[in-house]
C-alpha cells in the first residue's frame, strides 16, 4: 500500500492505481434513473441518499477506525460535487467503501484548514463498469464524510455513457 501525498483526491487514486486495480470489488451497484441532464436532479437524488442512509444508517462503522457520519446536511453539502451520473451512483456505495476500502492518503492540516483527512479507496462496480473509487473523511473530533471520487481502472474520468 501506498499512502500519497498528493492533495487531490484524484491524485491519489491514480497514485495507487496498481494496487487498486489488483484488489476484489468490495461492492455492486445498478441504477438507471439518473440523469444530470434533468431539471431538479439533485434534489431527487438527495431525497434518494437521505432514505437510503437512513436504512442502513448515519453512522457507518470502519473496524480499528470507528463511526464516520454521513447525515442529510452531509450529503447535501456533497452534491456540490456531483456532476456526473458515474459520482452520482457511487454515492450508494461510499458506506463500502468506508468499511472495505485500503487507506490511500492521510493529511495532517489538510490544505491547512486545521482538520486531518484520511481516504479510503477500493474498486466498485457500477452499472456493469469497474472504477477505482475513493472516499475522503474528515478527522475532526469525530469522523465525517466529506466527499468521493471514482476513475476508471487506467486513471480517466469515469463516464456511464
Amino acid at each position: 500500500m501506498f499512502v500519497s501525498e498528493a492533495q487531490h483526491i484524484k491524485d491519489q487514486i491514480r497514485d495507487n492505481q496498481d494496487n487498486l486495480n489488483a484488489l476484489l470489488i468490495v461492492a455492486t451497484y445498478t441504477c438507471d434513473n439518473i440523469d444530470t441532464s434533468k431539471y431538479g436532479w439533485k434534489g431527487r437524488l438527495k431525497t434518494e441518499l437521505v432514505e437510503f442512509y437512513k436504512k442502513i444508517g448515519i453512522k457507518i462503522n470502519r473496524r480499528g477506525f470507528g463511526d464516520v457520519i454521513i447525515t442529510p446536511r452531509i450529503i447535501n453539502n456533497a452534491l456540490e460535487y456531483v456532476h456526473t451520473e458515474g459520482t452520482a451512483i457511487a454515492f450508494f456505495v461510499v458506506h463500502k467503501v468506508i468499511k472495505q476500502g485500503i487507506v490511500i492518503g492521510f493529511h495532517k492540516n489538510h490544505k491547512d484548514r486545521g482538520l486531518d483527512t484520511i481516504t479510503f479507496a477500493a474498486p466498485v462496480e457500477l452499472n456493469n463498469k469497474r472504477g477505482n473509487m475513493a472516499v475522503v473523511i474528515k478527522i475532526a473530533g469525530r469522523n465525517i464524510y466529506k466527499t468521493h471520487s471514482i476513475l476508471t481502472p487506467e486513471g480517466k474520468p469515469f463516464l456511464l455513457n
